[in-house]
């Protein structure tokens, strides 16, 4: 699923009654969604007896010691036949190594100009009923890169992105794209140039936000990437009912 994204930024003069900012629009496509040991022990008790011997017979004062009479020690009973068969032997494989658990991936806390931008967001976002979202330095590293030529552009990766250029700051920049708000009708939802920032904004089902504000020789350039993506067009706005409440 890609997202439309519109970049709103610097003034510009146009054609209009009144200055819009700069803005792209790229549409997002909508992609419907033991082994057993066996053991066997035979033991065998043979038990040898023997024949009392007999008390010596009387005999006079001399003494004689008599020899012993002999003893008789029966044969062993032949062991029965048997038709068992040892099992064949059994390979225990080792248990295999436990696998290392992934080391989890840094996620700092964002500060500055990082945790302003990420409180701007949610402070407008709970008053449309859309969750808070929660600051992803892979994303905000990604917007980092896509902006180190000062040149404003959306940058065509897969996240929801939003743009400004020129502002005071990452709070005014970004209540510019709230105030889209003003524009939007929820009785005829869907994506417009004139909404499309506010419209991401406060997209219900984005949960991650990474953002970077670059200091540029003609102003500060924000960008910042929205996961998931919102403005998601299609199905008779059906997209835009369920994720932009006002």
């Amino acid at each position: 699923m890609r997202s439309v994204i519109f970049s709103l930024a610097v003034l510009a003069a146009t054609a209009l009654a009144a200055p819009v900012k700069n803005c792209e629009i790229k549409y997002a496509r909508d992609v419907v969604v033991e082994y057993v040991d066996i053991t066997v022990t035979q033991t065998v008790y043979v038990t040898e007896g023997a024949v009392p011997t007999a008390a010596p017979a009387p005999v006079y004062t001399t003494v004689v010691y008599a020899a012993p009479a002999p003893v008789y020690t029966p044969e062993p009973s032949p062991e029965p036949e048997s038709n068992y068969q040892a099992p064949p032997p059994v390979y225990n494989a080792p248990a295999p190594s436990p696998s290392p658990k992934p080391v989890p991936v840094s996620n700092p806390a964002p500060e500055g100009d990082d945790q302003k931008c990420l409180d701007a967001h949610n402070n407008f976002r709970a008053a449309h009923g859309a969750p808070a979202l929660t600051w992803n330095q892979e994303l905000a590293d990604y917007a980092r890169s896509k902006t180190d030529d000062c040149v404003m552009h959306h940058s065509g990766g897969s996240y929801g992105e939003n743009l400004a250029f020129g502002y005071g700051g990452v709070v005014e920049a970004v209540t510019a794209w709230y105030e889209e708000k003003n524009s939007y009708s929820s009785s005829n939802p869907g994506f417009a140039m004139s909404t499309g920032h506010f419209t991401q904004l406060i997209w219900k089902s984005t949960t991650e936000i990474g953002c970077y504000n670059r200091q540029c020789d003609g102003g500060q350039y924000l960008m910042c990437e929205y996961q998931t993506p919102g403005n998601v067009v299609g199905n008779n706005g059906q997209y835009f009912s369920e994720n932009v409440q006002m």
